[in-house]
């Protein structure tokens, strides 16, 4: 079975590494030197494959004295008496039983490992991996290739303080009124001042760089931006130094030296703790050495997304375990926005959510080519396995010869239902199907790489079958290998998985259905898929000569 389309799809967002522009080294009295004769911090950062970049920032009038008194009109204050110190009492869960009944997985011994080190690792006892693995006993020497039992669940177990509602995760309707620019343009942080190139020559401003982040990723721009303020103080301290400047989010990566590369890797990490509890039968945080803990089954995704990320950023565990406590990161989301459950739209997803009539997205008459199953609507493996790929027809051999494999496709994906595009540029087209204009609330479609020439422009109102615009390998920080077009739908903001049948209770199942063709895929299997109708089966595969794949209406 092939892994998917017609290309080796680091597109979509596969970025098991990490990318991202890499700003210079300046030493903190440079910066405060700066700061102080002319009002404005100045940093620089270049990608990896081109000269040095001076990334600059907009002068500003500097009178701390003022500005630190100033009301906040952009934090909001949901009740008379504002924000208090004492939380509201969060929704309970129910228990999720996937996570309880979680079933031993088969593992491969490595060199160098050892029943006690196994027994760290996997967060259990040697008493219990021996139970697992009768022909063992203390004494035994463990061979590479080896494949013992170990527990599916650790034997330690999170705490079940919950940290945020889902939508405080999600690019939900609990953001209405919230504007990104508007409150960072009132914060004294480094975040105000800051800007980078983001290729091309093109600049975006910190808050312009949360925003892309958060719409894309469909992530909460406030989780964003309490994280960063709770990682590396760039909302409030107007000067970070040292890892706090050069990795604001914590990811330590060289290849991951900008604010845009650090903000969409913490997406992911946010997204794959949400989406792989939700969905995709998760039962454990597992830490940078590789060290597991068991998720406590009463908790909401919001919390383990937050959970996931923070593990993947902290030192060690125990800088993790205050991180996830009372006092640590939830301090500072009540310090810069309140409390988090006073937001909180309950449910995200109404049980009885189902999904309004769409059709194929390319013109009758014409055969396209099912390149992937489901996988992540915005990365590759992190957010919910919701996107299917497409590929359009071959275009003609001159097309190939001047373009290559990244051409721009003469052939128009179209939209598979009514709506009102409410975003288009940077290679993304969303169709907003309530047509209220807020793509953070109902239905939204969202199709990727979508070349420049000819996209359909914001603000159109288009009808099932209306061009979109033409397939390409186009997305800022999100190019593809091959022209094909990406499609995924996405509920209140959340994406909505094709096939779930590993998801939470709560979580309804919405099959993904195009003119009468249903998307399925496979436990654990990113890319691989098929769809169906009537008994006929279409599936996932490279190239364009096997009839398995090739799909018209």
């Amino acid at each position: 079975m092939a892994r998917s389309g017609l290309h080796p799809f680091p597109a979509c967002g596969e970025r098991d590494g990490d990318r991202g522009l890499v700003p210079m080294r300046i030493p903190a009295l440079a910066l405060l030197w700066l700061i102080v004769a002319l009002g404005t911090t100045a940093f620089a950062c270049v990608q990896s494959t081109a000269p040095v970049i001076y990334v600059t920032a907009t002068p500003l009038q500097l009178v701390p004295t003022l500005e630190a008194t100033l009301p906040n009109p952009f934090i909001p204050t949901p009740t008379p008496s504002g924000p208090t110190a004492t939380p509201l009492q969060p929704t309970p869960n129910p228990p999720n039983q996937i996570a309880l009944n979680a079933a031993p997985i088969r593992y491969e011994i490595q060199q160098g490992d050892t029943l006690s080190g196994l027994a760290v690792r996997f967060g259990t006892t040697v008493a219990e991996i021996l139970r697992l693995n009768p022909t063992l006993n203390e004494n035994s020497v463990l061979a590479v290739g080896q494949v013992i039992q170990m527990p599916g669940r650790p034997q330690q177990v999170t705490p079940n303080f919950k940290i945020i509602p889902d939508s405080e995760l999600v690019y939900s309707p609990a953001l209405k009124g919230f504007d990104v620019a508007a409150y960072i343009r009132f914060q004294p942080g480094f975040i105000r001042v800051y800007s980078e190139n983001v290729g091309g020559g093109r600049f975006m401003s910190g808050a312009e760089i949360v925003q892309f982040v958060a719409q894309s990723a469909s992530v909460n721009p406030r989780l964003l931006l309490a994280l960063l303020e709770y990682r590396s103080g760039w909302i409030t301290n107007p000067v970070p130094s040292g890892d706090a400047l050069t990795y604001p989010m914590g990811n330590r990566s060289e290849r991951a030296r900008s604010l845009l590369s650090q903000l969409d890797w913490a997406a992911a990490q946010l997204n794959g703790g949400y989406y792989g509890w939700r969905t995709r039968g998760m039962t454990a945080i597992e830490f940078a050495d590789r060290s597991r803990i068991a998720i406590a089954p009463d908790l909401n995704g919001g919390t383990v997304g937050v959970m996931n990320y923070l593990a993947r950023s902290a030192v060690n565990r125990e800088q993790w375990l205050r991180d996830i406590s009372p006092q640590g990161f939830f301090t500072t989301y009540m310090a810069l926005f309140g409390d988090p459950f006073r937001y909180a739209v309950e449910p995200l997803l109404p049980p009885d959510l189902k999904q309004p009539e769409l059709v194929l997205p390319f013109p009758r008459g014409e055969t396209w080519y099912l390149t992937a199953g489901p996988h992540g609507g915005w990365d590759a493996r992190q957010s919910g396995w919701g996107a299917v790929d497409f590929a359009p027809p071959r275009p003609p051999d001159s097309v190939l010869l001047t373009q290559g494999s990244c051409y721009v496709s003469p052939y128009f994906t179209t939209s598979m239902a009514a709506g009102i595009v409410v975003r288009s540029g940077d290679g993304v087209v969303v169709v907003d199907l309530d047509m209220d204009g807020d793509e953070r609330t109902g239905w939204t479609l969202v199709y990727l790489h979508i070349a420049d020439a000819d996209r359909t422009p914001a603000g159109t109102v288009v009808q099932a079958g209306s061009p979109i615009g033409r397939p390409s390998c186009e997305g800022l920080y999100l190019n593809s290998l091959g022209t094909h077009v990406h499609i995924a739908r996405r509920y209140n903001g959340e994406w909505i998985v094709a096939d779930c049948p590993t998801c939470l209770p709560e979580v309804p199942n919405v099959p993904f259905v195009m003119s009468g063709w249903e998307l399925k895929g496979y436990v654990g299997q990113v890319y691989q898929g098929y769809l169906q109708k009537d008994g006929m089966i279409r599936r996932a595969e490279q190239g364009r000569d096997n009839p398995i794949n090739q799909i018209q209406w």
